[in-house]
């Protein structure tokens, strides 16, 4: 029998390329977003292309009750979870001062709380079959505190933290957790974000699907963490070594829409 993964965020982006990945590889998805008539598109898409058997879950995640929402409905279809993929996500850009509390507030559900939620959830079935594999999608952002981006890097720090604490507690369970960073991806993220047309999204933009298999391919291997791409090793290897004050200039600078 095939192996299933649950992927969050599958419509668009990273997430609709991981899902390419995983159901090329035939493994059966459950795929779980808002859209109700994308979801079904790409439900009858993997089904047709692939062979593979897929199952949907219409929710908002930004939603305090998503996780257990999601949860029950699993419990429902009585599904059992081999790869957990904690892919959505998005952000609110611009300065703190003048931004939307509201919309951050929302981010901070779905970025931290929800990721937090649903694994609390789901690992007790994984410790009970002694597998499983956890992907979070991270952000080059995780390892820097991002100017005009403060709201969301700091999510991004405590998915980073998060996934690599719980790896450590796992080790010897036969679960593994790894952290994927990207940097600036081609998908409406940015548009969304209100950063399309800013330094980090004109240069170095690498596209969803090198780093959906990237992501596939260290979580399979059971990294800790992985960053893909040249430019966003050395940006996290920059941030090692150059002072504070530098690092915030820089990221400044990648930020302002010009």
């Amino acid at each position: 029998m095939n192996k299933t993964a649950l992927i969050t965020g599958t419509t668009s982006g990273i997430g609709y390329a991981l899902c390419e990945k995983f159901a090329k590889e035939k493994t059966d998805i459950v795929l779980v977003s808002r859209n109700y008539e994308k979801l079904i598109s790409q439900k009858d898409h993997l089904q047709s292309s692939y062979g593979i058997r897929t199952w949907i879950i219409q929710q908002d995640l930004e939603l305090p009750e998503a996780a257990l929402n999601v949860y029950k409905e699993l419990c429902e279809l009585k599904i059992g979870i081999d790869y957990l993929v904690h892919n959505a996500g998005f952000d609110v850009s611009g300065r703190f001062a003048e931004s939307d509390i509201e919309k951050e507030k929302a981010m901070i559900q779905l970025n931290t709380v929800f990721i937090t939620e649903l694994t609390k959830f789901m690992l007790p079935d994984m410790e009970a079959q002694k597998s499983g594999k956890i992907l979070f999608v991270a952000s080059v952002m995780s390892y820097v505190p991002c100017a005009l981006n403060a709201v969301y890097s700091a999510t991004k720090a405590y998915v980073l933290s998060f996934s690599r604490a719980l790896g450590a507690e796992l080790k010897g369970t036969g679960i593994t957790t790894t952290a994927i960073c990207p940097g600036a991806t081609r998908t409406n993220f940015a548009e969304r974000s209100g950063l399309q047309g800013t330094p980090s999204f004109r240069r170095f933009v690498m596209d969803p699907e090198k780093v959906a298999n990237i992501g596939y391919g260290c979580m399979m291997k059971g990294r800790i963490k992985c960053t893909p791409g040249i430019y966003n090793k050395l940006v996290v290897f920059s941030s090692k070594i150059f002072p504070a004050a530098v690092v915030d200039r820089f990221t400044i600078r990648m930020f302002i829409k010009r």
